[in-house]
């Protein structure tokens, strides 16, 4: 999305020792926020409470990467 962290290398070639199920946890919420923002996104002009829901949607993603630490 943009700059690269300082330390992204190093952070990619540790990632295999992340257990599979902190794994799926991530992708799972990420994914499922990004797509309700996708969504949203696209009806914005038509929905006056689209940006409020997307806004929800990013609140979201960040609550839950916080359950585990991030």
């Amino acid at each position: 999305m943009g700059a690269r962290l300082h330390d992204e290398d190093a952070a990619i070639k540790k990632a295999p020792e992340i257990p599979n199920e902190c794994r799926r946890y991530i992708s799972h919420h990420v994914r499922n926020g990004l797509v309700s923002i996708m969504g949203l996104a696209m009806r914005i002009k038509d929905e006056p409470d689209a940006l409020e829901k997307l806004e929800d949607h990013i609140d979201h993603i960040a609550r839950d990467l916080k359950k585990v630490g991030l």
